[in-house]
């Protein structure tokens, strides 16, 4: 394992391990880093936090994940397939990065069209979708989320991408047609769970109502739940590098601990007529 790969291994870990840490902390504090684990509505009213920033920032992090992920793309079709394999633009790039920060390393890694394509094709798709959706469907309001949030939300994207092209390896064709089955099934419905939560706020951006409809008939966070459906899709498709593996279960961990069991509560608390069989991720179980 390279210094890169290391560097990706690690973020990964901490990814998965720091939420539920911060989580332990904040109920030994008396919710004082809870606004590291929320945002938005569920973001507490009272937390003015200079660290603070608008949410509708939230559109960087798709922007930065679609210009890295469409350099790998170039990278992939043409570097290697008309120039060779001499050491890329994205390898320079990270090598001079290290550079900065006192790090010096002499491994490579090199970008196989053969083995990435797909994943990084699909990985594409949910980056440009969730872009336009941001730009084009979601309701921006005033709510807030933590500076760490929106730090973290840069990198993550661009790892998703790197770890991708370090460790994809080939899949049967029926591999392949499953994970695209499922990254377009959960992707339409993601979708519609997205223009469900818009058409709430038609009338008033900071106006709140109970969804309905597709997924939200079963649980309160079937975006979330879709999320990770994409991702074990994009998982598979790259052969079940150890990489996307790690990514995978921070998306579950994550998903299920930390980000949806308060959009559960605050939907019990705001709404007396919340649906009372609705569950908070998995439909029917949790």
């Amino acid at each position: 394992m390279n210094l890169i790969e290391s560097l990706i291994l690690l973020f990964w870990a901490v990814s998965v391990c720091g939420p539920p840490l911060i989580k332990l902390l904040s109920l030994f504090n008396c919710g004082k880093f809870d606004c590291l684990l929320t945002w938005g509505k569920t973001l507490r009213s009272d937390e003015h936090s200079p660290l603070l920033v608008p949410h509708r920032f939230f559109t960087h992090f798709y922007i930065t994940g679609f210009l890295f992920n469409s350099l790998c793309l170039m990278e992939l079709i043409f570097h290697f397939n008309f120039i060779g394999s001499a050491m890329s633009h994205i390898e320079l790039i990270l090598k001079t990065l290290l550079e900065v920060f006192g790090l010096r390393t002499e491994d490579t890694f090199h970008f196989s069209p053969s083995q990435t394509w797909l994943p990084s094709i699909l990985l594409q798709l949910q980056l440009t979708r969730r872009l336009l959706e941001s730009l084009l469907i979601v309701r921006h309001d005033k709510s807030k989320m933590h500076l760490a949030h929106l730090v973290f939300a840069l990198c993550y994207y661009p790892v998703v991408s790197l770890s991708i092209n370090i460790t994809s390896v080939p899949v049967p064709t029926p591999v392949s047609v499953l994970s695209v089955v499922l990254f377009v099934w959960a992707s339409f419905h993601q979708y519609r769970c997205h223009v469900i939560l818009a058409r709430l706020r038609d009338d008033d951006p900071y106006v709140y109502g109970i969804p309905y409809g597709d997924w939200f008939e079963y649980v309160s966070s079937p975006h979330y739940l879709a999320e990770i459906l994409i991702y074990i899709s994009i998982f598979i498709s790259s052969g079940g590098g150890y990489l996307l593996g790690t990514n995978c279960v921070y998306q579950i961990v994550n998903f299920s601990l930390i980000c949806t069991p308060p959009t559960h509560s605050w939907y019990l608390k705001k709404f007396d007529n919340y649906p009372s069989h609705r569950k908070i991720l998995i439909p029917f179980i949790y």
